[in-house]
């Protein structure tokens, strides 16, 4: 099986092909989406898809595996247009409900996109449960030193909170698992939070800045190979969103044993399976309550241990990888309909 990727930029971790396109924050974005007027997300799929089509064309391939469907729709279209043969697969991380009709293979990440898309009537037939692959260390990563923690900006006396993904306040909610720590009682625990820039960054900032001071957290975008040592040097790790397609960073905090903090709903029952503390999270206080209970706990590399082999043994590329083959040789079956 040959397998090529097509990026809109530069990615650290795997050999991609970058094409042009239009960022969605670029100004060129801006513009062209006052033509189109579906905004400026719509900008830069569209010019990636006219970058790519081309290879689309002289590459031949048996199966599109794509992500955004944008693209797909895209994709789809000129497949109806040109007549050309290729399989779609489409990778469901966000947990649309919009209809399946452009695609010939819907990847469900979970047990939930599978019962959501069957219960409003897709065909299962067309469905696989297929969980996110993560790269999961063979054995337990060690905890990070004091020196390391020091590299990383991060205090060596006091416990560490850390929560992975976009600086928002809406999906990600830092500014709920900002108010949460600020509850905590003196001493409180050194708040790192990771992610990608947004809008509601700088408010998220400013809030930090109100209710824990700028010397008692931080707040930062690192490269994700980086990410890992972070999680190394975490006491307890947070996740304050209410919803989620997968949720890598709980598997990759899994992965690294950290006793982890997250919302009681049906994607975290079954990523976490009983190795989190899952509380109500939309209720004032729960947070705070549930990481000082997990803070207070004894550590135990038991646990950890347990966690880490739960994360191998679930989600790991060795027990998937055979699993995507076949998902990709069925769909490459299907490229003569």
């Amino acid at each position: 099986m040959d397998v090529t990727v097509f990026s809109g930029g530069e990615v650290r971790e795997m050999p991609t092909r970058v094409l042009w396109n239009l960022r969605r924050d670029s100004r060129a974005a801006a513009w062209l989406a006052m033509l189109h007027r579906r905004g400026a997300y719509f900008s830069e799929q569209l010019t990636f898809f006219l970058a790519f089509l081309p290879r689309l064309v002289w590459g031949r391939p048996d199966v599109l595996y794509f992500a955004d469907l944008n693209l797909g729709n895209m994709c789809w279209h000129w497949r109806r247009i040109s007549g050309q043969r290729f399989a779609m697969v489409f990778y469901n991380g966000g947990l649309t409900s919009r209809p399946f009709t452009r695609t010939d293979v819907v990847q469900q990440l979970t047990p939930v996109g599978l019962d959501e898309a069957t219960a409003r009537g897709e065909d299962p037939a067309r469905q696989i449960l297929l969980p996110h692959g993560v790269s999961v260390p063979a054995s337990l990563p060690p905890r990070a030193t004091r020196d390391e923690r020091a590299a990383l900006g991060l205090p060596t006396d006091r416990q560490v909170v850390l929560s992975v993904g976009m600086l928002d306040t809406e999906i990600k909610r830092m500014d709920y698992l900002i108010r949460q720590v600020s509850a905590l009682p003196a001493r409180r625990p050194f708040l790192c939070l990771l992610g990608a820039e947004h809008s509601d960054t700088p408010a998220v900032r400013a809030m930090a800045a109100q209710l824990l001071g700028d010397e008692n957290v931080l707040i930062r975008t690192v490269p994700r190979d980086a990410v890992s040592d972070y999680y190394r040097a975490a006491d307890v790790f947070v996740l304050a969103s209410l919803r989620e397609g997968f949720g890598l960073a709980y598997v990759e905090a899994l992965a690294r044993g950290v006793p982890i903090v997250a919302h009681d709903f049906p994607v975290s029952r079954y990523l976490l399976d009983g190795y989190a503390s899952l509380v109500d999270l939309t209720s004032t206080g729960a947070g705070a309550a549930a990481i000082a209970a997990a803070l207070a706990a004894p550590a135990s590399e038991e646990a950890r241990r347990a966690r880490h082999e739960s994360a191998r043994r679930r989600f790991g590329w060795d027990a998937l990888r055979g699993r995507y083959v076949d998902m990709l040789l069925h769909a490459a079956e299907q490229t003569d309909v």
